[in-house]
């Protein structure tokens, strides 16, 4: 790009990790440029900052940022989750992190278990779930020949006490950091500068980062509504005492679902309900203790870059609470914005090229998260509506797919594993109608040889492993 077109300044609004996060990635691409932070008081219904997660295919970008996992352990900010339970409906499951799955004989793994009987639970057949199960959790080691190469993981971030964390990774890429109550839009077209503290900030670009208010919007944002395939718009949230774990859990009720996500020092609490059909005095009487209510509002921007504004994390798109995704989107579309880098020029094809991307990393979480609301049978007044909605397409595409022959279709900008949308159907009851001819052209007894003695070694995993609290109390001492 031509550096005298290039972007002179950036200022991003928002009191939480996406908006931090977004100023350390504007400030190291742009090293000469001037990055503004404007912390805002946090919206309580910002998912993306109260529930943050960092999947694996944001960990890198995490290194970039200069935010060492380390540090983050080591402040009692983070916690692994090598795994995510669920008590779903007929039979419960586990969904390792990452694409951990290897091959059998040249064949993919689910295809090999699918095709010569399907016998045991698959789960038992992937390192990362059966370590989410035990309770284990071990970083992955070098060794090929072991299942414990095969593991990936993600960091479950304690959001009040990361955030110092990322700070100091702002202040040393030279953010500048002002701290506001409230600002003034001032808008010229689409054009905007803002009002903070008494002083006129302008710039090239800005970042929105606010969370569901999305105070840089304009009053005309048009919002592409989710609530017919991600029913959840009200979450209790509360804090039980602290038991480290390297799994969240999630268990169907008849009114929504309930959940336990374990930090390091406390431990998450959440109902996961429709206000429709359950109500919030309902929602309260099956839960105890105090717990917070949060109104969520599914869906995404249609046009999340407008004139010198690009949106992130809840002012962009809100797919809800179930597996803490708003934080990997916001990264994964970030990660996009910091690539395509837009100029100090009007770029109509860049910003259009953004929207499209950006717009399928939200249709893809979109479409995930909706699989575990409208596959499989549960039973409850907040279940029965979704048996006649419409799966959105990306979804359908999948079903359609995988329903047949076991296979995902090919897809642009997707930011959520292959393996854990694999996990998450067969966990969920779905089965190819067609075995894949590769699985097989395997001779049937090697293939169930092979899958015995993966299922034996990886069942014999957890018995190597300490607890997860010592592993994580050793972590924390720096003694990895």
């Amino acid at each position: 790009m031509n550096a005298r077109r290039s972007l002179r300044s950036v200022v991003v609004v928002g009191g939480g990790l996406t908006a931090v996060s977004a100023a350390i990635g504007f400030a190291r691409a742009l090293p000469q440029a001037t990055v503004t932070w404007v912390t805002l008081p946090l919206d309580p219904a910002a998912l993306a900052d109260r529930l943050p997660a960092v999947g694996p295919e944001g960990m890198a970008l995490l290194a970039t940022l200069g935010v060492s996992e380390g540090a983050l352990v080591a402040a009692g900010a983070a916690t692994h989750r090598v795994g995510t339970r669920f008590a779903w409906g007929a039979a419960p499951f586990a969904i390792a992190e990452g694409d951990g799955v290897g091959m059998i004989a040249g064949a993919a793994l689910h295809q090999l278990w699918w095709a010569h009987g399907g016998e045991g639970a698959f789960d038992a057949l992937v390192p990362g779930a059966a370590l989410a199960l035990a309770d284990r959790f071990v970083h992955p080691v070098e060794n090929a020949r072991s299942p414990l190469s095969r593991i990936d993981y993600a960091l479950r971030l304690d959001a009040e006490r990361a955030l110092p964390v990322f700070a100091e990774a702002a202040r040393a890429a030279r953010v500048r950091a002002i701290a506001a109550a409230r600002i003034e839009v001032l808008r010229a077209g689409d054009t905007i500068a803002i009002a903070a503290g008494g002083e006129r900030i302008e710039a090239d670009l800005f970042v929105d980062a606010s969370g569901p208010a999305a105070v840089l919007a304009a009053a005309d944002t048009r919002w592409i509504d989710w609530s017919a395939t991600l029913p959840v718009d009200r979450l209790l949230l509360g804090t039980a005492p602290p038991r480290p774990s390297p799994a969240d859990g999630y268990e169907a009720i008849a009114t929504g679902w309930t959940a336990r996500w374990p930090l390091a020092t406390r431990t998450l609490t959440g109902m996961g309900y429709a206000a429709a059909v359950t109500g919030d005095a309902r929602a309260r009487k099956a839960v105890t203790g105090d717990m917070e209510r949060i109104v969520v509002r599914p869906g995404r921007q249609a046009a999340a870059f407008v004139g010198n504004v690009v949106a992130l994390g809840d002012a962009a798109a809100s797919v809800g609470p179930l597996g803490w995704p708003g934080l990997p989107l916001a990264l994964a579309q970030l990660k996009v914005v910091l690539e395509l880098m837009p100029a100090r020029d009007d770029e109509p094809l860049l910003r259009a090229e953004y929207e499209r991307r950006a717009g399928l990393l939200a249709d893809r979480a979109h479409a995930y998260a909706a699989a575990f609301y409208l596959i499989g049978a549960r039973r409850g007044p907040f279940w029965h509506p979704l048996r006649t909605a419409t799966p959105p397409r990306e979804l359908a595409d999948a079903l359609a797919q995988f329903g047949r022959r076991g296979t995902l279709p090919p897809l642009e900008e997707q930011h959520i594993a292959r393996a854990a949308w694999q996990q998450a159907l067969i966990g969920l009851g779905v089965r190819p109608e067609r075995h894949d001819p590769v699985a097989l052209s395997v001779p049937r007894a090697s293939a169930i040889a092979g899958l015995a003695q993966l299922r034996a070694a990886i069942a014999a995993l957890p018995a190597t492993l300490p607890p997860y609290p010592d592993y994580l109390a050793t972590m924390m001492r720096g003694r990895r």
